[in-house]
């Protein structure tokens, strides 16, 4: 095995025996034992990922505010709340590690400003 593939893998060892991927996986197997309300929660959260990547056509501010609006008594769930607030600090990790990569590294994609 390689240095960068043992360097990975201790990575993805830290990133699973962290906090907020052990929350995750906590709440999402409980979330998991009622197929209906992971239903809805992949329901809602595939409708906000194609919100937050609609190609501009929409007022962004207006869907966002219509979403919140239709989706208000489902968030107050406990479980959904949690789960949500769950998979987000997860992201962060993930994202946390995305940035320092590109940061760290000289890469030039060539159309940056």
């Amino acid at each position: 095995m390689s240095r960068m593939d043992e360097a990975m893998q201790e990575l993805v060892d830290a990133i699973k025996f962290s906090e907020e991927y052990i929350r995750y996986q906590d709440i999402e197997n409980r979330v998991h034992n009622q197929p209906q309300l992971e239903q809805q929660i992949h329901a809602f959260r595939h409708k906000n990922y194609l919100l937050q990547n609609s190609d501009g056509n929409v007022d962004l501010y207006d869907a966002t505010d219509k979403m919140e609006q239709e989706y208000r008594e489902f968030r107050k769930n406990p479980l959904v709340a949690e789960y949500l607030a769950a998979e987000n600090a997860f992201c962060r990790v993930v994202q946390k590690v995305n940035w320092t990569l590109i940061e760290e590294l000289d890469f030039e994609v060539g159309f940056e400003e």
